[in-house]
């Protein structure tokens, strides 16, 4: 996603300086290979810095150890905000998840309270991907509470499409009970870069959690059918839902940054 953060920067006039573990494939901007576990390099890319998009970690559960998991996507989270901290940078934006609410990767399934889930759903999560999002949330409250100045914001994304033809939507429709625990939630790409952008350049201080996904889910169903067969008729549903509605709600991120998803498959896959 780093590549489609990098590219919507540029496309507006920002000067980018990318840091990575490796070499980008195609070098559209200055480029540093550098451990975000290591904090020496932040500091010197930071300084005089107008902000910081972070999304450097393991992206899900099973790559690495648990532990590896764990250890590497909370230091560089920490070392970010304790570099921005220091460096007086003003804006800082990290890539959370919908994965901490806890339900993707849950060891032991459970149900959510209520759909769809917005900022205030408790986030209770077993794995150590989704627990390292939260922790990196708390270390978000944390600096903010002592640089009230900062803007912090935490985006919590769903799963990021980045084919733009949706081939793999389609082939999901097959079997959506098998995305029964991402409560069919999804974001393009573009526009998870778009949110990332209108976070740098908000106006509120302080660290917010915020949601960025479709408003419609990834399947074509209507949403209320497929909570009752693959999860729990039991479950609580916002009242005058209709249709095939996200079981997760952006409407924080569009309040706070203007935020709407334009990118959805249903503008792809007409048939």
């Amino acid at each position: 996603m780093g590549q489609h953060v990098i590219r919507e920067l540029l496309s507006h006039d920002y000067l980018a300086l990318s840091l990575d573990r490796i070499s980008p494939a195609e070098k559209v901007c200055p480029a540093w290979v550098v451990d975000l576990c290591s904090s020496g390099n932040l500091f010197e890319a930071l300084k005089e810095a107008y902000g910081i998009v972070h999304l450097g970690a393991y992206q899900a559960p099973g790559l690495v150890s648990d532990s590896e998991t764990f250890s590497n996507n909370v230091t560089a989270t920490y070392n970010v905000l304790k570099a921005a901290s220091d460096l007086g940078v003003q804006k800082v934006v990290i890539a959370s998840s919908t994965a901490a609410f806890g339900f993707i990767y849950a060891l032991k399934p459970f149900l959510p309270e209520y759909l769809p889930m917005d900022e205030k759903h408790p986030s209770k999560p077993q794995d150590s991907y989704g627990l390292s999002k939260v922790v990196g949330e708390q270390i978000a409250d944390s600096f903010a509470s002592v640089h009230p100045g900062m803007t912090i914001s935490s985006l919590r994304f769903p799963g990021v499409n980045f084919d733009p033809s949706h081939a793999l939507t389609r082939e999901r429709w097959k079997n959506p009970g098998a995305r029964a625990n991402t409560a069919w939630a999804y974001v393009d790409a573009r526009d998870a870069a778009t949110a990332c952008r209108l976070a740098l350049e908000a106006s509120f201080t302080g660290h917010e959690v915020m949601i960025i996904a479709a408003p419609r889910s990834a399947m074509r169903e209507p949403t209320h059918e497929l909570i009752e067969k693959y999860l729990s008729p039991e479950i609580k549903t916002k009242p005058g839902l209709t249709g095939n509605w996200s079981g997760v709600d952006a409407a924080k991120a569009e309040k706070l940054l203007g935020f709407k998803a334009t990118h959805l498959w249903e503008n792809v896959l007409k048939d």
